[in-house]
């Protein structure tokens, strides 16, 4: 209940924040800087709650979760509020291009650390992230992705991320499927980045094929070294699936390429 009460209190001290900025004689610049100021606190806040209001009994979940699906769908719940409660609103197209029970190997581009809320939120899939190991080292969100299966890897060891990443591939069935960011890192414009190998090898090894994902407008409502979520949509185009079956790793490069190709066009038709 207390964390409810604050909850409700921050929400209501925002609100008259906002009011009040419009009715003094603060600068723009001011005004926007409070503005921005009081939404991080709001923003840092309310993760820091639902973390810990979820997290613990996720934690137990995950303790006799076999598949890791049901700690996912806790990370679902978790997401869907922090995405909610900050007036993001998710548009998806493309649902229609990938079947619930199917399992794939995801891949697009990065801008926010909104990206993987808006994933978990609106697609079906028990998903693998493939992300930096610092992550797992978070208390409880940390402690809960490890138990659910997300895969962290060293990305200043080439070979042990390698090992890590495949090691998951008997896992990927009934439709769990692996997710990667291709760009490894967040774009701070949202203009595309070179893309990493490790998703498409990774696709052509386990013989899933590659669903391109574009993610558009999130950098602007979480930008890269930001705290406060601004309100507004976020998109995500779900791409046709490619049939990874009659590719070896001499074709790594030009598959590759069509799969950068499909996210940057989308990118530049939503522009």
């Amino acid at each position: 209940m207390m964390s409810l009460f604050l909850l409700y209190f921050l929400n209501k001290t925002l609100i008259y924040h906002n009011s009040f900025l419009y009715t003094n004689s603060m600068t723009s610049d001011e005004k926007e800087g409070l503005k921005n100021a009081l939404g991080a606190v709001y923003t840092v806040v309310t993760t820091l709650v639902y973390t810990t209001i979820l997290g613990i009994p996720t934690l137990f979940i995950a303790l006799v979760s076999k598949t890791g699906k049901a700690p996912y769908f806790m990370g679902k719940i978790w997401a869907w509020l922090i995405t909610v409660t900050n007036r993001v609103k998710v548009q998806v197209v493309g649902m229609d291009n990938i079947a619930r029970s199917r399992s794939y190997v995801f891949i697009s581009n990065h801008a926010s650390h909104l990206d993987a809320l808006a994933i978990c939120r609106t697609i079906p899939q028990t998903m693998r992230f493939v992300a930096k190991k610092s992550l797992a080292k978070i208390p409880i969100f940390g402690w809960c992705a490890r138990l659910g299966k997300i895969i962290f890897i060293d990305r200043s060891n080439t070979r042990t991320a390698i090992e890590t990443v495949n090691r998951s591939i008997a896992d990927l069935k009934n439709g769990i499927s692996a997710y990667f960011f291709a760009e490894g890192t967040r774009s701070p414009d949202g203009r595309l980045l070179p893309f990493k190998k490790g998703g498409v090898v990774f696709a052509i090894k386990s013989k899933l094929p590659i669903v391109p994902v574009t993610i558009v407008g999130s950098h602007r409502l979480l930008p890269k070294k930001c705290l406060r979520i601004r309100p507004g949509i976020l998109k995500i185009i779900i791409g046709k699936p490619i049939d990874t079956t009659r590719y070896t790793e001499k074709d790594k490069d030009s598959l590759l390429y069509m799969v950068r190709e499909t996210i940057r066009k989308n990118l530049d038709l939503a522009a």
